[in-house]
């Protein structure tokens, strides 16, 4: 999976995993931290093109001459849906997510202790939709969460990692991750749709 170095390693994204070492998240234990890392390593990847088209819409008038609530909405669906893709599969590269890799987790099957599938590793972050649950699970068990108990995985310590292993394990990855980012796609436009649906 061909990745440009510019979206995975620049200014956001290093801000991001450098922030969470900064008080009062450096109280946490290093799971909690992986996963705040993690959040905001995603969030942070698709800040560049959120701030570009916020440009494009103020530069153009768009804002201004638009009535239809619907319609902004629907163009305002495109990064979250890519917010959310990118969430979904965060940790399809061996199973460690730039977080894991700078805090030194991995995620392996439960009952085999192999390294888990990319399909267990995009099913475990579905319940990352409610995050807040999820990262109170993880302070009173930092193996396993709820979507952890759904895909049949769990967290363990690993060696750590810099950010650019992240591209490059991405890189040596086969085509097969293509069929899951489907499924993944599949999932948040059913999501989304439900969302827009309660939203109007």
């Amino acid at each position: 999976m061909r990745v440009p170095k510019i979206i995975l390693n620049n200014y956001f994204t290093r801000k991001s995993i450098e922030d969470v070492d900064r008080f009062p998240i450096s109280l946490f234990n290093n799971r909690l931290k992986s996963m705040i890392s993690d959040l905001q390593y995603c969030l942070s990847i698709m800040m560049p093109v959120v701030l570009i088209m916020m440009i494009i819409f103020f530069v153009s008038g768009f804002v201004e001459d638009m009535d239809n609530f619907s319609t902004y909405l629907s163009i305002m669906m495109i990064p979250w849906m890519f917010i959310l893709l990118i969430i979904l599969n965060k940790d399809i590269a061996f199973g460690m997510s730039a977080g894991k890799r700078t805090f030194g987790f991995k995620i392996i099957d439960f009952k085999t202790k192999q390294e888990a599938s990319q399909m267990q590793c995009m099913l475990r972050n579905v319940t990352m939709l409610i995050w807040p649950i999820e990262a109170l699970m993880t302070a009173f068990n930092s193996k396993r969460r709820i979507g952890d108990l759904i895909a049949g995985t769990e967290v363990v310590e690993w060696e750590k990692q810099d950010l650019e292993s992240l591209r490059e394990d991405l890189m040596s990855m086969e085509n097969g991750s293509f069929k899951l980012i489907l499924v993944s796609l599949l999932f948040i436009i059913v999501f989304t749709a439900i969302c827009f649906i309660g939203i109007l």
